[in-house]
Order: structure tokens, then sequence, then C-alpha cells
């Protein structure tokens, strides 16, 4: 389950609309009202008012207080989109029947092992959320009171198993539905060469962008431009208590300069008094001298951050002095960047060029002063988090990145597209080609 869907099942109100209760006086006879036929199979209006009720859950997921599920228009529109739900459903069962699309034993378990992951994550959501901190509930009475508020939201291992179960379904008959759908070569080439073009024009005179892009992660780039080298870098971190001092002291300079600002709008402010003017003169003379003492604290503090982690850092330096091979050693040791180790960076060092501004200007001014490649840099004081010791590892090559390193991706994204696209063509075909006999205001009543 998505976890939208499961947001919407922990977060929906209960919903109790008086034109959607069932007022025939026969509340049996009106709850089996068939709604839906396709052949011998049948949606009752019980069955379709429960659909409604998911989807109005879903409005207020995703809307909140702001949307109203008693107007009839709200109302309306949650009905028509549970009736193409449920149509899409009933066509997607019977097709499966007629392929013969049902689950094996490994997919089954795997479907139940995900509703179970599910249930897991509802579990520690209503423990976190729902059940106060300071309750003396434990033992059976605290899972009793978890188990009310879980089933209070409509959350049950039969629901969730359920709807993994069906989703597995869902993807299997896809999966038949499009096993032949494939991408011819020339469209995948012809894919390439408009997303080349596309990055060369947004990235060739901004390096800058395409580091902080590339040092995300997340994107694929096609276009590299001039001036872009990769870096490693062995971060000294300054210890807790002196980055609380920084950030105290970096927060009380805020909070001076705000004091000058607002002193000034006011002497700038033609239609202030002269007694009004009066006071915010002595009180930017006042606000400038705290900023000046908060400045001056910032240095102190900042001066003395470094002077705790000269050892440490200088120590790293001795060791690469001794033994130049052992930068890898000494980065996986004494390294407090977690950058390091993770992603592409880990491999190939952080992306930055001359240009770049989301990094330290500091990291950025000593990483592009280093000479050649294999070069390392002594301590570089840092803007915000300790010392840099920066070495050059390699240069990114300008121009279009090479078609055969992004074949692959480019054709996958494509096929995606082209499989989703037929899919959704054959499922509205199979809807229309049903032939689904509607009863559609039997559910207004």
């Amino acid at each position: 389950m998505k976890k939208r869907a499961l947001l919407a099942l922990l977060t929906a109100m209960t919903l109790l609309l008086s034109s959607c209760a069932l007022i025939e006086k026969d509340a049996e006879v009106d709850a089996a009202t068939v709604i839906l036929k396709m052949g011998d199979k049948v949606v009752t209006k019980a069955e379709a008012q429960k659909v409604v009720n998911d989807v109005l859950n879903e409005y207020y997921n995703t809307y909140g207080s702001s949307i109203d599920l008693t107007s009839s228009a709200v109302q309306e529109s949650a009905q028509k989109d549970a009736v193409t739900r449920m149509k899409q459903d009933m066509v997607l069962r019977a097709k499966m029947a007629e392929f013969g699309i049902e689950l094996n034993e490994e997919e089954t378990e795997k479907a139940k092992a995900s509703a179970q992951s599910t249930l897991d994550y509802a579990r520690s959501y209503v423990t976190a959320y729902m059940i106060p901190s300071d309750t003396e509930l434990e033992g059976d009475a605290l899972e009793e009171e978890i188990q009310k508020q879980l089933t209070n939201l409509g959350v049950s291992a039969e629901v969730y198993e359920k709807n993994a179960l069906d989703t597995a379904l869902d993807q299997k008959l896809k999966d038949y539905v499009v096993k032949d759908v494939t991408i011819p070569d020339e469209d995948v080439k012809a894919d390439y060469d408009s997303k080349v073009a596309s990055d060369e024009e947004k990235y060739k005179e901004n390096a800058g962008s395409w580091c902080s892009t590339a040092n995300n992660g997340t994107t694929t780039l096609y276009y590299t431009p001039a001036g872009v080298r990769r870096v490693k870098q062995i971060l000294i971190k300054f210890t807790e208590e002196d980055q609380t001092a920084i950030d105290d002291a970096s927060s009380n300079i805020t909070a001076a300069q705000s004091k000058v600002t607002a002193a000034q709008q006011v002497l700038d402010d033609e239609e202030a008094t002269e007694e009004e003017k009066t006071q915010a003169t002595a009180d930017k003379e006042a606000a400038e001298a705290e900023l000046e003492a908060a400045q001056a604290k910032l240095t102190e503090v900042t001066d003395t951050a470094f002077t705790h982690i000269d050892e440490k850092a200088d120590a790293v330096l001795a060791g690469l002095e001794a033994d130049p091979e052992s930068w890898e050693s000494l980065l996986n040791e004494n390294n407090d960047d977690p950058g390091m180790f993770t992603g592409e960076t880990a491999e190939k060092g952080y992306a930055i060029s001359a240009d770049m501004t989301s990094f330290d200007p500091a990291f950025v001014e000593a990483g592009m002063a280093l000479a050649k490649i294999g070069d390392v840099s002594g301590k570089v004081r840092g803007n915000s988090y300790g010392y840099y010791i920066i070495k050059y590892v390699g240069d990114e090559t300008e121009g279009p990145v090479p078609y055969e390193s992004v074949e692959e991706t480019v054709r996958s994204a494509l096929l995606t597209t082209e499989q989703n696209t037929v899919y959704n063509q054959t499922v509205e075909r199979w809807i229309e080609e049903a032939k689904i006999e509607e009863h559609l205001n039997d559910l207004k009543d």
C-alpha cells in the first residue's frame, strides 16, 4: 500500500454523512441494491458506498479541513471517482481469470510481508502519536489500547493483506499485458540527443548548478560543462560543545542585526514622531553595540573551537606526509563528513567549480586552488564546521556523457512510459468493451 493511502487511513476523520445513509425502510434490501453489473459479477450499494467513503477519506487526507466533505459537489465527485475505480477493478479481476493470472507461493509471501511491514508502520504511528507519552498503561492494557486505536482507524491485518495481494496481482497483470512492449534503438538515441541538448543549454555556462545537481545524486546528467573537478575531503569537525557556542553566538548576531534593522526602519519612516526617532536612535546605538559584542564573541568562540581540533588535524597531515598513499585509510579513520561514505561522492568525490555557491566558499576556493590531481591541501579553515583537508582527485570531461554509459537508463525510462501508456489504453478498451451495466441513481439516494 502506498504511504499516501496509509496516511489517509491514519488521518482521515470518521465519515457520518447523512446524504450517504441508507434511507430505505428495508435496510438489507437497499444495501443489496445492484449498482454495477458485469456478467454474473455485481457491486452492491453497500460495497459501493464503502469505496465512496474511501475516496472521501483520500480527499480529506489531500485537502484537510479546506474541503467540505458534506457538499453535494464533493460527494458527487467522490461517487464518480469510486465508480471509475470499481469498474476498473471488475474488469481487471475478470481479465486475471481469463488469462490465468494468479500469485505463486513466493509472490504471495512477498505480498504478505509487505502488508505486515505496512501494519508495523501503522502500529508505530499510533504508538508514537495517538498514545500519550506519559501513559501509565503497560503490558496487555497498553496493547489493548493500541489495538483499539488501530480498529478506530479502520486498520487491520486483513485489510492490509488484501490490499497487498491485490496490488501484486495488478502488477502481474500489467506485466503480462506489456511483456512485448519494446523501444526501438533509434528512439533511445533520439531521446539521448534531446537530453544532451537540454543539459548543454542548461549547464554550459552554469557549472556551479551542474555541480550542485551532481552532488545531489538523484538526477542523470547528460552534458558536463568545462571547469568541473572532483575533490575528496577529510572533515575535522568542531566538538559539540564548541559548535553549540558558535551557533549561540551566530544567533545573537542575527538577533542584534534584526534590532538594528528595526530601529533603522523607524528612522527612515517619514511619519515617525521626533520622540519615536529619538528612541530609535538610542535603540540603534544599543543594538549596534550588541552586534559588535556578538561578532567579537563569535570570533572568540570560533578561534577557541579551532584550537581544540588542531591536534587531530595536524595528526592527519603528519600521517599523509609520512605516507602519501595513506589518504583513503586516514579518510576512513578520521572523517566527520558522512557524504564521503555514501553514494557517488564516496567513489568520485564532490563536484566543484569556481562559480559554485552551494558549498562553503572556503572549501570551494581551496579545492580549486590545488594545482594538479593528487595534490592535498593543508588545514583549510571552514566557515561552518571545522577544518577541511582536501584532495584533488580528478576532472570531469567536458561535453556529452558517452551514449553507452546512459543508454540503458534512457531506454528504461522510455520503456516505463510506453508500458504505462499501453497498459492504460488497454484497460480503457477493456472497460469500454465490458459494457458494464450502471445503476448510479440508486447510489445517490
